[in-house]
């Protein structure tokens, strides 16, 4: 008699299903400028909160707060905290979470330097980002390069071209739009900047929204992570949907995790 089909299983048949795709010659234009007209939504949503009680979305609840302080990195879906815009994406979907965490004794003057030094990037963020490199600044505006692995569901290497802005919300505030302006698929780790490789539709686009304020001695962190791939076939969806979900999530915890190592690193800022 046969058990139950176990989840390891569920994940090695989604995941020979998806190598079986047929490569994609790149995302829609209708796919790309939904995506824009989404972000666009949760950027006004942003600005219009930064300077109230909602400034982090995560955190306004003192629970929440007890737990970050105590390390904990919280990442709940927009859909739960009812930030995600009813925005239908055609040919593409959307995984759009928020996650949380807090930097004791730090403060936004003493971890802006280590922030913006994108060259050393790669030496806190491996494996998941193996080069990085700032390209052009203007003031708080930088332009970064970053090579990406993916090894959450499928292996893909991507470079990214972002454009990074900083911005003081008043007393104790700080945020950070990173918009992807550029996202090339690349053949493998070693391939020369901007080899375009098959393109399976992994990621077409990738957003960050980070919100910083100093406050009970330190630094509470939110980083809200829009990305874009293609959708997920409809036959897979009932396997898709929660390992799709989990892979956005732990991907996210990583990056917070990362950046707070960048933080707390003096070397960050050399």
């Amino acid at each position: 008699m046969r058990g139950p089909i176990t989840s390891r299983t569920l994940i090695t048949a989604f995941c020979a299903a998806l190598c079986n795709l047929p490569a994609v010659a790149a995302p829609p234009t209708a796919t790309l400028n939904a995506f824009d007209r989404y972000a666009a939504v949760v950027e006004d949503r942003i600005r219009s909160d930064s300077s109230t009680a909602n400034f982090l979305r995560v955190l306004p609840d003192e629970s929440k707060r007890e737990r970050v302080r105590k390390g904990e990195v919280l990442v709940e879906s927009a859909q739960d905290l009812g930030v995600r815009p009813d925005i239908a994406i055609p040919n593409g979907q959307i995984q759009h979470w928020v996650g949380a965490a807090f930097l004791q004794d730090a403060t936004i003057e003493g971890v802006l330097p280590r922030l913006r030094n994108y060259n050393n990037r790669s030496r806190y963020m491996m494996p998941e980002i193996i080069a990085s490199q700032s390209t052009d600044y203007n003031g708080d505006v930088f332009q970064v390069y970053l090579r990406l692995v993916e090894k959450a569901i499928l292996s893909g290497v991507f470079d990214l071209d972002l454009r990074v802005v900083y911005q003081t919300r008043g007393p104790g505030r700080l945020a950070i739009e990173s918009r992807s302006v550029s996202v090339v698929a690349v053949s493998d780790a070693s391939a020369s900047v901007g080899s375009a490789g098959k393109d399976q539709g992994l990621l077409w686009a990738l957003n960050h929204y980070w919100r910083i304020l100093q406050m009970d001695g330190g630094l509470y962190i939110e980083c809200e992570a829009l990305v874009l791939s293609r959708p997920t076939p409809f036959m897979l969806g009932w396997i898709a949907r929660p390992i799709i979900a989990r892979a956005a999530r732990e991907s996210l915890s990583r990056t917070i995790h990362a950046t707070i190592r960048i933080m707390n690193s003096p070397d960050a800022a050399n």
